[in-house]
């Protein structure tokens, strides 16, 4: 029987050999693990980068905008008239260059009572005020 024993012994049981087998398979399961978790901390640390990277240019722009007026805010907050400036002093010159004439005979309107009054086609007189309420 020393013999056998000898020769059992020598010969890995089948039971060791299927430890051997599920130790190594869990030590590449492992593994397999480790490196998947590693490149999803990478991916997690390149995620959280970006997102600080884009949170940063959101408070830049926030920021910038409400530092510098829109397009449309300095144009809202202008009085506008609806005569351009041009325009006002243009009618002021002229109404100061007319204004003496007006003034001396108080009425706006010129007034020429020698001529006669124009006869139009119909003939109505023209050419003169008239009182048509009648």
């Amino acid at each position: 029987m020393v013999a056998i024993t000898a020769t059992n012994s020598a010969s890995p049981s089948l039971q060791a050999t299927l430890s051997k087998t599920r130790i190594e398979q869990a030590r590449r399961e492992a593994d397999s693990a480790e490196a998947r978790a590693s490149d999803l901390r990478a991916q997690a640390d390149e995620a959280e980068r970006e997102a600080q990277d884009r949170n940063q240019t959101a408070r830049k722009l926030s920021t910038a905008s409400t530092n510098s007026d829109s397009t449309y805010d300095s144009a809202l907050r202008q009085q506008k008239s609806e005569v351009p400036p041009a325009t006002q002093n243009f009618l002021e010159r002229m109404y100061t260059a007319v204004s003496p004439k007006f003034a001396a005979s108080g009425n706006a309107l010129k007034t020429d009572s020698d001529t006669a009054p124009v006869v139009n086609s119909q003939g109505q007189a023209t050419g003169r005020i008239l009182d048509v309420s009648a």
